[in-house]
């Protein structure tokens, strides 16, 4: 039996495939729609759960927030034996996107520092042209439009993402505006590590989020809207995720 040195779960606790999202309380909502649901002791605050869904066994695992930890958890899943994963929670968005779109990524840019000790970082890392696929059947089998391109993924939210003080607002404007002239379709703190670690593990990976914050006008996706948006967001990926 194999155990994981921080997540603390031997492999016998774990499923086929893992959802991987940053806020615990997810785990709790999304172990409501599964089957005989498990929750895994929880340690320095990585809450999990396992249990059934369309005649598989899924993981749902919490990382918190950034990209180191979300990197510890995956590879200490893929450790147990988990080879698909999908990182799934909210996301700023660039046109063609506004708020409350499925965006998936078809790869990621990482100016993240975990990413590049697991894979080249010079060029944006591909995600999983297979899970990409059921990933748009999911959404679209939803009744939403999927959105799938580019992710941006950056260590320092309240340097490159959003101005928390004044001095800061030059360097994330032209931090967006670049985002915005490449292209780009959403940013996040976790993807590009996820898929460099899929990439050197030789996982399936990918990201499916729920827009919540235009990334130019900073404009947020009402209450009501975000919580109908997860719930599908939940439907969505655990249909995706065991197709």
């Amino acid at each position: 039996m194999k155990t994981a040195w921080y997540l603390g779960y031997a492999d016998k606790d774990v499923g086929e495939a893992a959802i991987l999202v940053g806020d615990p309380d997810r785990v709790n909502r999304i172990g409501k729609l599964l089957k005989d649901p498990v929750f895994l002791p929880e340690k320095r605050g990585l809450r999990s759960v396992t249990g059934g869904f369309g005649g598989r066994q899924v993981t749902v695992a919490a990382f918190g927030m950034g990209a180191p930890i979300a990197a510890i958890v995956m590879h200490e899943l893929a450790d147990l034996g988990i080879r698909r994963f999908l990182r799934i929670g909210t996301a700023m968005h660039f046109a063609p996107a506004r708020p409350g779109n499925f965006l998936i990524s078809r790869e990621a840019i990482a100016h993240d520092g975990t990413a590049p000790a697991y894979a080249d970082t010079r060029h944006p890392i591909p995600a999983d042209p297979a899970l990409i696929a059921q990933l748009e059947a999911a959404v679209t089998a939803e009744g939403a439009r999927p959105l799938v391109g580019t992710y941006a993924t950056f260590d320092a939210f309240y340097r490159d993402m959003f101005a928390l003080e004044a001095g800061t607002v030059p360097r994330v404007t032209a931090v967006r505006e670049r985002l915005r002239q490449d292209g780009v379709l959403a940013t996040d703190m976790e993807t590009s590590a996820l898929l460099a670690v899929a990439q050197a593990l030789g996982l399936s990976a990918a990201t499916l989020c729920l827009g919540t914050v235009d990334g130019i006008s900073q404009q947020k996706l009402d209450t009501t809207r975000l919580d109908e948006g997860e719930a599908r967001l939940f439907r969505i990926a655990l249909c995706a995720l065991t197709a």
